[in-house]
């Protein structure tokens, strides 16, 4: 299916939020010389140029069918193990770190950002397609503390925040006590030590898609994808929390409702099971 330009644009506007923006797969790969990686997709291409002594770094530059670039974002990828012993899988290795910018179709700068491990810091700017500054506001490690709007003859005017994330419309203390109460014999501590759900909640608060991490021992990894699908039967067996509506709001980007996702994550500290509900920006 060809999206039109558009849903294209709102469905990658939503990623800005998104730490960790790689695609997994392609539909084609072809190698550039050097450290970069070209990937071609029906929709639009991107480029992947990697940097650095061990090619920590890396950027992700995305193209319309047309060659007109669309969007640049720039990570680090951590090491596999933290200096506290810690063990890291490869999503979560790689962090959000420097500048983000999104092109309106001609290439003019819609948005421009600065990311600081994996959280939006700084200055965050917007702009009308004739190059008027549409929004200015300025974070400090993914906090929003200024705001600013401005029409498009540059009249100031208040505004809600760019971005809103998603929210769980239930109460969240109910539904951390059913996540580790439907997994806490899962999550011994030991064999399976965590398990990590990444929910795509659609613009109008579905869950359209359900991706589960599981962590384990060296001597369990053979029940990861069993483990896996009984997680995700546990979420989609979730009840409705509030009769006849959805369970979350959607995410709210430039006053447009949008995909986003909300990460649960159930594990074992000192013999207790936890839970921990987020919704990365």
């Amino acid at each position: 299916m060809i999206w039109g330009m558009n849903t294209f644009l709102l469905v990658l506007m939503g990623l800005i939020f998104l730490p960790g923006y790689v695609r997994a797969q392609a539909d084609s790969v072809q190698r550039s010389s050097g450290s970069a990686i070209r990937r071609v997709h029906p929709e639009y291409d991107e480029e992947i140029v990697y940097f650095g002594k061990h090619n920590q770094y890396f950027t992700v530059k995305v193209f319309r069918k047309n060659g007109v670039l669309f969007r640049m974002d720039t990570y680090n990828v951590l090491p596999k193990t933290l200096s506290n012993g810690f063990q890291l899988d490869s999503l979560s290795r790689i962090i959000h770190h420097g500048t983000t910018k999104i092109m309106y179709p001609s290439g003019q700068v819609y948005v421009s950002c600065e990311y600081k491990e994996g959280a939006l810091h700084g200055p965050f700017m917007a702009f009308y397609e004739d190059g008027a500054i549409k929004r200015r506001e300025y974070y400090r490690y993914g906090r929003l503390s200024k705001s600013q709007c401005y029409t498009a003859d540059g009249t100031a005017q208040r505004c809600e925040p760019f971005y809103q994330p998603t929210k769980f419309l239930g109460n969240p203390r109910e539904l951390e006590m059913y996540l580790t109460k439907k997994l806490e014999s899962v999550v011994d501590g030991e064999r399976i030590r965590r398990v990590t759900a990444t929910l795509s909640i659609n613009e109008i608060g579905q869950v359209v898609r359900v991706t589960v991490a599981v962590s384990t021992s060296p001597f369990a990894e053979q029940q990861v994808q069993a483990v896996g699908s009984y997680v995700q039967q546990v979420i989609r067996n979730m009840p409705e929390w509030t009769p006849d509506k959805m369970n979350w709001k959607p995410a709210i980007n430039d006053g447009v409702a949008t995909t986003s996702t909300c990460v649960l994550s159930v594990f074992r500290i000192s013999g207790q099971i936890r839970c921990y509900v987020s919704y990365p920006l």
